[in-house]
């Protein structure tokens, strides 16, 4: 079946510079965006944290490039080679409603200790991961958006010392242990508001030694091994290049290298702050999300 946003018979989303090359798509798209987070840096997106709020930040981000900036999608989507299906579009709305009528209910993350904003944002994160309301552009929107929510709630993220791969990983593995792994991945870069300088606020997260299918694999492993414990050693937590080698191997050789292989996993608890109830079965194999 054909989809609205390809150009007929490619995997190239239709684009404002009519490019067919998926290329020349990705640089453009990269130059425009990169200007556009500048200057949501210098000026972010004004109003209230709501879905419009994260729909208005995905339309400033992507306007140069797609006619369905800020538009909900009207296809399903998965996340990456995962299997895991996101929430299907005729849900988008509702389910909206839900997850940031729960982060209103909740003053937006407000008047909380470190552990337990961070906590918290780790399960809304993961809700909104879930939601996947745009057919691209998500990570990047809600970079942005829970830039805003943390920082009005007295706290940062250090990007300069964050691992953007296990991020990633950790988001996916929320639809299963409800974010306990992405609080763990998170904690050691949130920081009070005002302590990142301003010129860092849009700095790349830090290099890596392991891309996002080795966290994903990796963090599978510790479902399965260690779940009562904090996944503390994602290469953020600076360990040795030689145990990081080590323990990616590790994990490598005790798990499916194909997308889609089937993998048991630890059910995802009931949240404390949220009331998604679905449980997910995925398929969980190494995949990454754009």
């Amino acid at each position: 079946m054909s989809s609205p946003y390809y150009y007929p018979d490619t995997q190239v989303y239709r684009n404002r510079f009519d490019l067919r090359d998926p290329g020349l798509l990705a640089e453009a798209e990269s130059i425009a965006t990169a200007a556009r987070v500048a200057e949501l840096a210098r000026q972010p997106v004004a109003g209230d944290l709501d879905f419009t709020y994260l729909q208005n930040i995905h339309h400033y981000l992507l306007q140069d490039v797609y006619d369905w900036a800020g538009e909900i999608r009207t296809v399903q989507t998965y996340a990456g080679d995962t299997g895991i299906p996101h929430d299907p579009p005729e849900s988008i709305p509702d389910e909206a409603q839900r997850i940031f009528g729960e982060l209103a209910d909740a003053n937006h993350l407000r008047g909380l200790s470190r552990d337990e904003f961070t906590t918290a944002l780790a399960e809304h994160w993961g809700d909104l991961t879930s939601l996947h309301p745009f057919v691209d552009g998500n990570s990047r929107t809600q970079r942005l958006y829970v830039d805003q929510l943390a920082r009005r709630a007295g706290w940062e993220i250090d990007w300069r010392a964050a691992s953007a791969p296990a991020i990633q990983a950790a988001r996916n593995i929320a639809f299963v242990d409800g974010g306990k792994i992405l609080r763990d991945v998170l904690e050691p870069v949130i920081v009070p508001a005002g302590t990142v300088p301003a010129a860092a606020v849009t700095a790349p997260p830090r290099d890596n030694q392991m891309d996002t299918a080795d966290h994903w694999r990796a963090m599978i492993e510790h479902l399965e091994s260690t779940p009562n414990a904090p996944y503390t050693w994602a290469s953020q937590h600076n360990r040795a290049d030689h145990e990081l080698a080590d323990l990616a191997k590790l994990a490598a050789s005790d798990f499916p290298s194909r997308p889609g292989a089937a993998i048991s996993s630890t059910p995802r608890p009931t949240s404390t702050t949220s009331s998604r109830t679905t449980e997910r079965t995925p398929n969980l194999g190494p995949g990454l999300e754009r």
